[in-house]
């Protein structure tokens, strides 16, 4: 496409906001969880186990299948969202020398315990920050704590670009490929569709329509089978430095929806709330919730959905046949994990929801 290529200028922007010193540019946030196990097994050498989270998106499993490694799952803990340790240090006895973590809807997790259970056994932890724009860890933003870390610009992870990933390298020498050159005229075009798709459903009065449109993806939860990595495409660059500024002010607009919103559900004492370790400042992407029977046990399941409240993940991820075919290690049941499948409700905090919306969210949770 004609034009400068933006994507030296997202190179630096990367390196200054997460500290990275080595920035390589994909087209998802799979691939570049994909790839960055990839490297890691190749550090490693012979047969490699990594240890997953249970619970999580998919597309974890989706990366560690194209990066050919075995997989040791271990549990997630239901109140907070972060590693059961005894769990995480079972899959290590068990063999894994790669770790995994995923902070899910933007909430830290307790990470210097994850960095000591992993360093007693000499494992390596990959930060895969895919939902974590707009949170912290001590001040730290959330991918830009690992030696290696990933951070995703797809649907609905706070700064987007239609798509993309990036994987972010410190301390460690420059990823082995180089970011290439482009993606091809119709993939640039269709970074724009998508983008532009995903911006006009995202209207909580519109929220409905997609079920119609099934290419979008949108609200889906499936696993999906890797593919070869590729370059990030420029329009997802172009689209990527624009809303850089538009992306930071969102997260703060978040935050304070979120705020509202477990405010009204702790007065009201409705479900039960997570609980961000110390010195952890959510980004809330969106809002997790445990209510009994989850979305069954909102007051108003209805109005709450239309919204834009939902069920989260469908399975643990070892309900996946994918998953199954890797499985090493003797757990076999995640009692956390399967917790938060049968509980777990999320809730929106983006800036489109209107008042009157806020209030009828509110309303339907609390009653």
């Amino acid at each position: 496409m004609p034009g400068r290529d933006p994507r030296p200028a997202l190179h630096e922007l990367l390196v200054r906001e997460f500290a990275a010193e080595h920035v390589r540019l994909l087209a998802s946030g799979t691939q570049a969880l994909q790839v960055a196990l990839i490297e890691a097994a190749r550090d490693l050498r012979g047969d490699v186990i990594a240890a997953l989270p249970a619970f999580t998106c998919f597309d974890v499993a989706t990366a560690a299948v194209g990066a050919g490694v075995r997989i040791a799952l271990y549990d997630v803990d239901p109140g907070t969202l972060s590693p059961d340790l005894d769990s995480l240090t079972a899959a290590l006895t068990a063999g894994a020398r790669l770790v995994v973590v995923t902070p899910l809807y933007g909430v830290p997790v307790q990470w210097r315990a994850v960095l000591e259970c992993a360093a007693a056994v000499g494992a390596a932890v990959i930060e895969d920050a895919a939902q974590g724009f707009g949170a912290s860890w001590l001040g730290r933003p959330l991918g830009s704590l690992g030696a290696v870390s990933v951070l995703s610009f797809g649907r609905g992870k706070g700064w987007t670009g239609g798509r993309g990933g990036a994987l972010l390298a410190r301390g460690r020498a420059p990823p082995s490929a180089a970011n290439g050159n482009g993606a091809g005229l119709w993939r640039e075009v269709e970074v724009l569709a998508l983008a532009a798709a995903q911006w006009a459903f995202a209207r909580p009065a519109a929220y409905g329509l997609p079920a119609a449109l099934p290419w979008l993806g949108l609200g889906e939860t499936r696993y999906r089978d890797p593919v070869a990595p590729r370059p990030l495409p420029r329009a997802a660059a172009g689209l990527l430095l624009r809303g850089f500024p538009d992306a930071q002010r969102e997260a703060a607009e978040r935050r304070h929806r979120a705020h509202r919103l477990l405010a009204a559900t702790a007065i009201q004492g409705k479900g039960r709330l997570m609980e961000p370790p110390a010195g952890a400042t959510p980004g809330y992407l969106r809002l997790p919730l445990r209510l009994a029977g989850g979305l069954g046990g909102l007051v108003d399941p209805a109005v709450a959905t239309r919204l834009g409240a939902a069920r989260s993940y469908p399975s643990s991820l070892g309900a996946l046949a994918a998953v199954r075919a890797r499985l090493v290690g003797p757990a076999r049941r995640w009692p956390g994990a399967e917790e938060l499948v049968r509980d777990l409700v999320t809730l929106p905090t983006h800036s489109l929801l209107s008042e009157r919306d806020l209030e009828a969210l509110t309303k339907s949770v609390t009653g």
